[in-house]
């Protein structure tokens, strides 16, 4: 009895998954997110047709990427020419960090995290380990550099789970020095933020980078809004799937935007689609941003004390190469 109980119950399972659109889809939801991890391997096991599967990859490993400012002037592209004097509107005086608690439902899952809003640009530096042996965890960070708030940057090797942080994958610039080249059209788009506190992301090389002042600057992938226009708005949400989420943006005033979503604990929070970060952002007024490293690495910390869940076994996080404070 138990037996046949068991198989009706695998055949119905079979059929849902494979018999309807709902299944099909759950099954994208799956395909996408394995694909943005470096357990990429098992997305044929969701047996998704073929096109289909080569249609996610291609819009996780080849994002379309804009330049968010010219490579010679440091301007914004495409920036409106005679627009109307504005309307002088008295300063006022804003703290240097913000955290806004997030909390959303969609039709099919859930998710939580923190916002942080820090007002002063020129106060947000990229933190790059010097350890031979392994990265650093966000805490060993935040207390060698007195680091108000900080969140997890660039991707690294980590083969099984078990990567140690001890190398970013991509571009590093610290301080104007370029650290650590990358090609440019090869997958991975930069991500820096001036001397005078512009943040800028597009394909550049990273001597272009530099010859624009800028101080700091990495790579990941993707971009999720450029110039004010929200580059995941007509993308399908299961192309990246749902998993924990780092970003970093800035608003049109200079304010710099730290999120961080939880995800992989059910009970507390799924985690997040790109177009949900994109639009979370867009509606708080940043007009630039991009994807940083995500899954277990995500985390956010403010003075010194994690406000954000990771999915890590270990409640301290993971040890990562680097990471964008505030200093």
């Amino acid at each position: 009895m138990g037996t046949m109980t068991a198989a009706t119950f695998m055949l119905l399972g079979a059929t849902f998954l494979f018999a309807t659109d709902t299944g099909e889809e759950l099954r994208e939801w799956a395909a996408g997110t394995l694909l943005t991890t470096q357990h990429d391997y098992w997305a044929p096991y969701t047996f998704l047709p073929e096109e289909k599967l080569e249609a996610l990859k291609q819009q996780i490993r080849n994002p379309v990427v804009i330049n968010s400012a010219d490579e010679t002037t440091n301007t914004p592209k495409d920036e409106p020419v005679d627009e109307p004097a504005a309307v002088a509107i008295p300063e006022v005086k804003k703290e240097l960090i913000e955290i806004e608690e997030i909390d959303e439902k969609r039709s099919n899952y859930y998710f939580k995290g923190k916002i942080m809003y820090i007002s002063d640009p020129k106060r947000v530096q990229l933190l790059v380990s010097n350890r031979k042996d392994r990265g650093e965890l966000l805490d060993e960070f935040v207390k060698k550099h007195n680091a108000l708030g900080i969140v997890n940057a660039s991707g690294f090797s980590d083969p099984d789970g078990y990567g140690n942080g001890v190398k970013a994958f991509g571009l590093l610039i610290k301080d104007g020095k370029i650290l650590q080249n990358y090609n440019a059209k090869g997958g991975e788009t930069a991500l820096g933020i001036t001397f005078d506190g512009k943040l800028i992301t597009g394909n550049y090389t990273a001597q272009q980078l530099v010859d624009m002042g800028v101080k700091d600057a990495m790579s990941f992938r993707p971009q999720l809004i450029v110039n004010g226009k929200n580059l995941f708005a007509d993308k399908p949400a299961k192309s990246w799937g749902i998993q924990p989420r780092t970003a970093i943006g800035q608003k049109e005033d200079g304010t710099i935007v730290f999120v961080v979503i939880d995800g992989r604990q059910p009970g507390h929070s799924i985690g997040a689609s790109m177009n949900d970060i994109a639009e979370l952002l867009a509606e708080r007024g940043v007009v630039t941003a991009m994807a940083m490293d995500g899954g277990s690495s995500s985390m956010m910390l403010h003075n010194n004390e994690a406000i954000t869940k990771t999915s890590c076994p270990y409640y301290r996080g993971r040890y990562l190469p680097n990471a964008w404070a505030v200093i």
